[in-house]
């Protein structure tokens, strides 16, 4: 599909090329195809090396959108020869990336040019392509005259692989005279490869100042390979940093590759060489602090391997960082009695983030002083350690714990900031973990828990009245619904609420009377969760009530009755109770955007009549509102529904019409074409516009 463009097109395009506005220029770029494909070309290279990035960005999508291949390619590649412009030499290999396999004859014709910088050049390109086809012509290029080009040759091979490439990287990174850039760069390389390189392969490297560390960086990938095994042991006990931290890396490499037997043989060994240098342990634990992420990471496996006990509360504070909480806990947990033995007898010296951190690890150990300690941090100054001794008595099953738990219910509900709401989260989960009938959990536990939580009711808080309500619908048993019933009549709302849906819990699917009565109470939320209730139920009565629901004054019960309703609406197989479900669904799609919007977002859900629907929807003046409408066309309409979506692209709300670009685009809907292209021409949204050029790409692959 083509636009016919006359001359004055032409002229305005080359004009607009060389104008002082940026924007003015881009937009040129985005129009050149009404140039012949020549001048097209050429100024596009020449837009390459434009001060905007965002005009260079632009002629990049266009060049590689072309279909003159070889044209293109020839003039990208010409274009890395530009010494006086670097910019627009750095943006022709961007370009001949994106190009892909494409350029790969142009560019290999290039690879022995005498200019030094297009070699090398070629040789980026050629690993940001990363085709297999260049991996010959790139291990020629490792004897280039330039130490640069080599050494830029063999990162590119450690990109692209192929066939003897391993070879080669092991002869240059071996080669003592060699240029140390050119072997580094050979070392990286079998590296990225992760290749099986065994000791008495690398020749001298092991022994370089300069390069034994990254030799080491090597080992551990070749099975059986006892003297590098041996030569990384030692290199635990060197005065170099960077030489241990290359040899706990491979070692901890070598740790997960063998079997168990052999696993434990080896941790044994690196336990006795850490313990003969004395500089290695002592050394990761003054590192820690200091270093980055993944070398965090590595010290706190390898001192967990150690299991010294000056490595403990090191790996503990270490669990700090977020991306390492959930490493630093699980090796403090294999560590087992040192750990706890360790933390236990530091406790007074703990911060508060430290105390909140063992006391998540004590939620996985199984010692009696990890036991105490989490029963005694349920008195903690700190909040959080309190919320996390709460959840690792649940997690634990610390039956002990229980009554404990209860008391400090009641005590929590005193706080009323967000500290205490946290706390109550914690502790309710902790209850729910404790006494939830299961394999763990005898029932005697679960009774004594409903018994404690019915005996804190009097005069409770309206917090600790929700949380028993919680709590009785998550371990509670049928017989316990009577409990549920009597906190349905309490004053407070949000009590009454958190009983509708634990009724919802102990009597699944059977829509209760309570729970039906609820459906009437003064309270909107209550009414909500009594119609999310019912709309699980499996008793058909409960449609009628969902109906009276969808009248409801509130526009939130509503919401969740019509949803209820959908819901329903997908599993009724007769006809009329079809037929009269729809009749609440189409009011619904009429209601308030907060109610339609609940009705269109469910029929997403269940599909069926979803994009009939959703059509009405579509002259809607809500933005919102047509947004999910047009979600909901594009999931289940027909590709002749799709048509539906078409005058939205020119929609007055830029949300909306990208909307309707990127769904008839993820369609891959061609007819869409033309009124995407005429959107295109007076389109301002910066947004819309990289939507529509997207779509456009797409969709011009449909039609080639």
């Amino acid at each position: 599909m083509s636009l016919e463009f006359d001359e004055r097109d032409r002229e305005s395009i080359i004009q607009d090329i060389r104008s002082d506005d940026e924007e003015v220029r881009r937009l040129a770029v985005e129009r050149v195809d009404a140039l012949s494909a020549e001048e097209a070309i050429r100024h596009l290279i020449e837009c390459l090396g434009d001060s905007s990035w965002r005009v260079r960005k632009a002629s990049i999508e266009r060049l590689v959108a072309r279909s003159e291949t070889d044209d293109v390619a020839n003039a990208l590649v010409g274009a890395l020869g530009d010494g006086e412009n670097p910019g627009r030499r750095n943006a022709a290999v961007d370009a001949l990336i994106h190009f892909g396999g494409k350029a790969i004859p142009a560019l290999l014709a290039e690879r022995s040019s005498v200019d030094v910088d297009v070699r090398k050049l070629v040789v980026d390109a050629l690993a940001g392509i990363a085709d297999s086809r260049a991996s010959e012509p790139l291990q020629e290029m490792l004897e280039d005259p330039d130490p640069n080009v080599r050494a830029s040759a063999a990162d590119a091979l450690g990109a692209i692989g192929g066939d003897d490439v391993s070879a080669a990287l092991i002869a240059k990174a071996a080669d003592s005279e060699e240029d140390q850039l050119v072997r580094f760069s050979a070392i990286h390389a079998l590296n990225v490869l992760e290749f099986p390189v065994r000791a008495n392969d690398l020749g001298s490297v092991l022994d370089d100042p300069i390069l034994g560390h990254a030799g080491l960086s090597l080992l551990g990938r070749a099975e059986g390979d006892e003297e590098g095994i041996s030569i990384l042991l030692k290199a635990l006990g060197s005065g170099s940093r960077s030489t241990r931290e290359a040899s706990i890396r491979s070692l901890l490499r070598i740790v997960g590759q063998i079997g168990p037997e052999q696993n434990d043989s080896l941790i044994a060994r690196i336990r006795a060489a850490a313990v003969a240098s004395g500089l290695v342990v002592a050394s990761a634990v003054e590192r820690m602090p200091e270093a980055d992420l993944s070398t965090k990471l590595i010290l706190i496996q390898f001192l967990g391997i150690v299991a010294t006990p000056s490595a403990v509360i090191p790996i503990l504070l270490a669990g700090r960082d977020e991306a390492l909480s959930e490493a630093s806990l699980s090796i403090l947990e294999s560590l087992g009695d040192v750990a706890e033995r360790i933390i236990d007898s530091e406790w007074s010296n703990l911060d508060a983030d430290s105390r909140r951190d063992a006391c998540l690890l004590f939620g996985g150990t199984a010692g009696e002083a990890s036991a105490a300690r989490l029963l005694s941090s349920l008195e903690d100054p700190s909040s959080e350690t309190r919320s996390a001794a709460a959840r690792s008595i649940g997690r634990r099953g610390l039956d002990s714990g229980l009554a404990p738990l209860v008391v400090r219910l009641a005590a929590a509900a005193v706080e009323d900031d967000f500290e205490g709401e946290e706390e109550l989260a914690a502790i309710t989960d902790g209850l729910i973990a404790l006494a939830a009938p299961g394999p763990r959990t005898g029932t005697a536990v679960t009774a004594r828990a409903i018994e404690l939580l019915t005996a804190c009711l009097d005069g409770a808080a309206e917090s600790v009245r929700i949380a028993v309500a919680t709590v009785i619908g998550r371990i509670g048993r049928s017989e316990d619904s009577q409990i549920v019933s009597f906190l349905m009549k309490d004053a407070s709302s949000s009590v009454r609420r958190a009983s509708v849906e634990a009724l919802a819990r102990l009597e699944p699917g059977t829509a209760a009377e309570p729970l039906r009565l609820a459906l009437a109470d003064e309270s909107p939320m209550v009414r909500i969760a009594a119609a999310r209730a019912l709309g699980a139920s499996e008793n058909i009565e409960v449609v009628d009530d969902l109906r009276r629901l969808a009248d409801d004054e509130d526009s939130g019960v509503r919401a969740a009755a019509v949803r209820s309703v959908v819901f329903r609406f997908s599993q009724s197989s007769t006809d009329q109770s079809r037929s009269e479900m729809l009749q609440v669904i189409d009011a619904a799609l009429a209601d308030e955007p907060r109610v339609a919007l609940a009705a269109l977002e469910a029929l997403c859900e269940v599909g069926g009549v979803a994009a009939e629907r959703a059509v009405g929807i579509l002259d809607r003046p809500e933005p919102e509102l047509v947004r999910a409408a047009i979600r909901c066309v594009g999931l289940h309409s027909d590709p002749s529904g799709l048509e539906a979506l078409f005058p939205l692209i020119g929609h007055p709300d830029w949300s909306v019409r990208a909307e309707a670009i990127q769904t008839v685009s993820d369609r891959r809907s061609i007819r869409a074409v033309p009124a995407i292209l005429r959107r295109l021409d007076v389109e301002q949204d910066d947004f819309v516009r990289d939507v529509t050029l997207s779509a456009l790409k797409r969709l011009e692959g449909e039609v080639g």
